[in-house]
């Protein structure tokens, strides 16, 4: 089985509109949030906002710098959230580490690699602007011993 998401249309600051890889998803904590991210395979981690991040009131596990593509060091937490991602009748519930920027506001939650790409098959489909998703055997095996 598989399922998919639409690219979600965003207004630029000068007009224009493009779209982007979104997908919903439902963070716990100490409060539910539920969350449009964008799905970055070019990001090794996923970037969680302070604000959200304050809200859910996560626990940390340590503080590192870290750089993105500009090679700018940035000061982030290093902590684990849980998430329920899917569609339908195929949802999932899973832990996946995160990075909370502490100099940064107002920034999107995106979705890297580490702990997400490894449960699913990705297809970014740009001419039709969709993501599918099909769960990999790995995933497949974790969710029976959990």
């Amino acid at each position: 089985m598989s399922f998919h998401f639409k690219y979600k249309p965003v207004l630029l600051k000068n007009g224009s509109r493009i779209y982007r890889p979104m997908i919903p998803i439902i963070i716990y904590g100490k409060e539910i949030i539920n969350a449009l991210a964008i799905l970055d395979s070019g990001s090794d981690m996923t970037i969680l906002p302070k604000e959200i991040a304050q809200v859910l009131d996560i626990e940390y596990q340590r503080e590192n710098e870290v750089s993105g593509i500009s090679g700018i060091p940035l000061k982030a937490k290093e902590g684990k959230i849980n998430v329920s991602f899917g569609k339908g009748r195929e949802n999932y519930n899973f832990e996946i580490p995160v990075l909370v920027p502490l100099d940064r506001e107002n920034l999107s939650l995106i979705i890297g690699r580490c702990g997400f790409f490894t449960k699913f098959k990705i297809t970014f489909d740009e001419a039709n602007r969709k993501i599918e998703f099909k769960k990999t055997e790995d995933f497949k095996e974790m969710q029976k011993v959990i």
